[in-house]
């Protein structure tokens, strides 16, 4: 794709274009599995996946086997799959994930109506 479009314009264009996408594919790899290791070192916190999540480095106090567990997981996925179907994937995860937490936003206002809240919406009860 990005071939065709800089070729018209020079060679060089299309290996900055080119380069232009690995560096971003590579930036957005490494933070969703910087995130995801943090999302399991979290659950495993307040003991919704197994402790062993939970386990920080003694040196640099980061999950390192949350860590370990998801760059392999993604090394894994990365050479086997397509770089189309991760991005959809990963897309269709996005958005199921943020789906589900405005969904139970609305659900806790109902189920825990005692619950302390620091922040109400202005007219919030005619919405």
């Amino acid at each position: 794709m990005f071939y065709r479009t800089a070729t018209p314009y020079g060679r060089w264009l299309s290996i900055l274009m080119n380069l232009g996408g690995i560096a971003g594919l590579t930036t957005v790899g490494m933070t969703l599995v910087l995130s995801q290791t943090r999302f399991f070192y979290a659950m495993a916190h307040d003991g919704l996946l197994p402790h062993i999540f939970a386990k920080l480095h003694r040196k640099t106090n980061t999950p390192w086997i949350s860590t370990l567990i998801c760059g392999i997981f993604c090394a894994l996925f990365s050479g086997f799959c397509p770089v189309d179907i991760l991005g959809e994937t990963t897309s269709i995860s996005a958005l199921i994930i943020y789906i589900f937490a405005h969904v139970s936003v609305v659900v806790m206002r109902f189920t825990h109506k005692d619950m302390p809240r620091g922040f109400k919406v202005p007219c919030g009860k005619w919405l």
